[in-house]
């Protein structure tokens, strides 16, 4: 019994907290498991990126806007060994302000890369990282199994 009154008053000072705030006290919705999987998981997403790092030999000059709003992949994959890439990529031109180091700012129009679709793909630099791994483990065991001791040491083999 008493754990009842001490969850009854946990509830009941729960919903009082919010009205004392002055804000309304609506339960939200419980975000469901599928809800919440296709909000997380690898696909197109809106990203402001830097129009600089799309056109790094571009740095002595100013462009406005300084980002543009671009579909790229994001998102999890479920698995740390995969990675959420670009599979159907487009161009998508747009018109900035390139600001000159002389003052001169004429409209300019500058092709950036789109993803349309993505995939979880086995992340490159863990599939390189494993075949080196099990390439030099090999060879340190022939290493060892080739050489004899006296070998190591310079001794002449009895």
């Amino acid at each position: 019994m008493k754990r009842m009154v001490g969850k009854g008053l946990l509830y009941g000072v729960r919903r009082q907290a919010p009205e004392e705030r002055g804000t309304a006290s609506t339960e939200s919705p419980v975000l469901t498991f599928r809800e919440i999987w296709n909000r997380s998981f690898c696909r197109p997403l809106e990203q402001l990126v830097d129009v600089i790092t799309e056109f790094p030999n571009e740095v002595e000059y100013i462009f406005r806007p300084s980002c543009v709003s671009l579909q790229r992949c994001g998102g999890c994959c479920g698995d740390e060994g995969l990675r959420c890439v670009p599979v159907e990529t487009s161009t998508v031109t747009m018109q900035l302000l390139k600001i000159k180091p002389n003052g001169e700012a004429p409209y300019v129009e500058m092709a950036f890369t789109e993803h349309k679709q993505c995939e979880c793909r086995p992340r490159q630099d863990l599939m390189r990282l494993g075949r080196r791994r099990s390439k030099g483990r090999g060879k340190r065991r022939q290493d060892k199994k080739g050489r004899k001791d006296c070998e190591l040491c310079g001794t002449p083999r009895r």
